[in-house]
């Protein structure tokens, strides 16, 4: 018995020095996303029609695979962009269901001969298609070869020095692209710039545009919102103000063409998105060139969340699993000094917390439940206990109060107080399951697929139930 409490207490002392590291790391975020946040709410009511006079042409590579319920609205919210140039490559990955003849047909498209320009590796094309009426749409159907390889052939069609990656099930808002595009009219230097991910489940979206934000009914989406806040209201703002952000998401990100095909395209992994960021930041770093990773928070692209527990556990499986490959094929970066604030910030952070986090967590859980069974629980373990919990909802709350205060896609002292009130309960049960979900993965990210990894589609306008 004593050897037990023994034990108990030296892993009391671990993880009480964990997580008060984790806390100090989340305060450093929030202040400095507090203080990126003044500038944004400056921008956001800026009238962005003046960028659009110094603006890049933006080719839009939407890879697709079976996505037929969601497709055409996704192109007719892209043909209705407010952006000077731009061109729309949707690209047809061997989809099952009817996608491809859904989009032929409703844009009257035909087969049309092009040159393509293989920049990087990518499965066979078996047909181009475009039209006269529609000449910035063009429509690549390819042999399926996973998300990754998608992309790639996105590139090798793309005409444009900038490419905007977005997924399918997405509806990005009208002046999104000259919101995102301005850090690379701002620094010559800037390589990758992401965009605000934001849930559509409950929000009203009528021929591909929003029409009003609202907080969708089921419990399991709303616990979502609050994780994306926390994701980009202040983790990623945070990270990008040190120029260590690890992460472009691949439902919206911008790139500059040459700097994607520098690092010889997107990896055919699970987590395609974050493996090229570091790729990227590897590339550039090694060669001491200089380069800006940036994130933009007013550039709002929506997307779909899974709201069944099968659906969440499959999509944060797969994002562990990314997370993890990708921590590991760059393992050297970690507290390296050749790497910058890369190799001695983020990298050591996000393998210390965002991968093996969840291990660390669950076996506190563990410890705590063992104590409390053999009657060796000490006041100590619970002031540990209770720390961590009541860190997780100051960072959830300060994410929630970056978003009252400055974009305000949910207003209403009701809609507020329910995100209040999810912010609190997330901690219990919805935080531990996926923390179980999250273990799970660690220990046999290698054995997971490497295929596209989709959650069920529904219309949008099936989203507003």
């Amino acid at each position: 018995m004593n050897q037990l409490i023994q034990l108990i207490n030296i892993s009391s002392i671990f993880i009480f020095i964990y997580f008060f590291l984790i806390s100090f790391l989340y305060i450093v975020l929030i202040l400095l996303s507090s203080n990126k946040l003044r500038e944004f709410i400056k921008i956001v009511n800026n009238d962005v029609t003046i960028i659009s006079n110094y603006t890049k042409p933006i080719s839009i590579v939407v890879p697709a695979f079976n996505e037929e319920a969601t497709i055409i609205d996704n192109i007719i919210s892209l043909l209705d962009l407010n952006y000077p140039e731009f061109e729309i490559v949707v690209v047809n990955d061997g989809s099952k269901d009817h996608t491809l003849s859904k989009i032929v047909e409703y844009f009257n498209l035909r087969k049309i001969d092009v040159e393509i320009n293989m920049l990087v590796d990518c499965e066979h094309i078996r047909a181009v298609y475009s039209s006269f009426a529609l000449p910035n749409l063009v429509v690549v159907d390819k042999i399926n070869g996973g998300k990754a390889d998608a992309l790639n052939a996105g590139i090798n069609l793309s005409r444009y020095p900038l490419f905007c990656g977005i997924d399918a099930d997405c509806i990005i808002e009208k002046n999104a692209l000259l919101r995102i595009v301005k850090p690379f009219l701002n620094n010559e230097n800037t390589i990758a710039v992401g965009g605000f991910i934001r849930i559509a489940n409950g929000c009203i979206i009528k021929e591909g545009k929003l029409v009003e934000a609202r907080l969708p009914k089921k419990a399991i989406v709303r616990f979502q919102i609050i994780e994306y806040f926390r994701a980009f209201l202040t983790s990623r703002i945070g990270w990008e103000k040190m120029n260590a952000l690890l992460i472009i998401s691949g439902a919206f990100g911008v790139f500059k063409k040459s700097a994607v095909v520098n690092v010889g395209g997107y990896s055919k992994t699970i987590g395609e998105d974050m493996e090229l960021t570091l790729k990227m930041h590897e590339f550039y770093k090694k060669n001491k060139i200089d380069y800006k990773v940036d994130f933009t928070s007013d550039a709002v692209c929506w997307t779909q969340a899974p709201d069944t527990l099968k659906g969440l556990r499959n999509q944060r499986i797969r994002w562990h699993r990314g997370l993890t490959d990708s921590i590991l094929r760059h393992k050297k970066m970690i507290l390296n000094p050749k790497y910058g604030t890369v190799g001695m910030l983020s990298m050591p952070y996000f393998f210390a917390v965002e991968m093996l986090g969840p291990v660390i967590e669950f076996a506190g859980y563990l410890f705590l439940l063992l104590s409390i069974t053999t009657g060796t629980l000490s006041e100590f373990f619970i002031y540990v206990f209770l720390m961590a919990i009541l860190y997780g909802i100051l960072y959830s709350l300060s994410a929630i109060l970056f978003e009252v205060l400055s974009y305000k896609r949910y207003t209403g002292l009701n809609v507020i107080t329910k995100l209040i009130i999810y912010s609190l309960l997330e901690q219990f049960m919805y935080r531990q399951l996926t923390v179980w979900w999250r273990v799970s993965s660690f220990f046999n990210f290698k054995k997971g697929s490497k295929k596209w990894g989709t959650i069920k589609r529904r219309s949008f306008q099936d989203l507003e139930k």
